[in-house]
């Protein structure tokens, strides 16, 4: 498993993932291997698979409560791993590769907001897994999730 910067030829793959885990997805660009300018991308490969995606920006403001440093956080937009393929550690290993280049890229806490719906518990408790912890606002059933890079 290798994960690495996504390539122009793994867009049509991801646009695939998109649709197939998330349709509610916008695909963007991915179908013609293009991305928003500022939008990191990763991609887990296994023999020239592409089996999982991130998305994310280095420059993010969270600006709810309970920010515990000020920007630029790091910002996981999106997580998808093909249904095949999860409960691999691929999802974990993509969210650790972005946290470190948060990091260096001199972000020292990373966010993400889980998705809302149908099986939210569970993907609560992947980011959690992954030390993405709750963080604090009132009122708000699902908060944003996360950690120090």
């Amino acid at each position: 498993m290798l994960i690495r910067p996504a390539l122009p030829g793994d867009g049509p793959a991801i646009a695939s993932l998109i649709v197939a885990a998330a349709p509610h997805f916008e695909v963007k660009g991915y179908p013609d291997g293009y991305w928003p300018d500022g939008i990191v991308v990763l991609v887990a490969v296994d023999e020239d698979v592409v089996v999982g995606w991130i998305e994310g920006v280095m420059d993010g403001a969270y600006m709810g409560p309970g920010t515990p440093t000020p920007p630029p956080h790091g910002y996981v937009l999106a997580l998808i791993v093909d249904a095949a393929w999860r409960r691999r550690g691929i999802g974990t290993a993509l969210l650790e590769e972005f946290v470190a280049m948060a990091r260096d890229a001199g972000s020292r806490w990373v966010f993400l907001l889980p998705e809302e719906g149908e099986y939210v518990e569970g993907r609560v408790a992947f980011f959690d897994a992954a030390g993405f912890t709750p963080v604090d606002h009132p009122g708000k059933t699902w908060p944003a999730m996360g950690r120090w890079t």
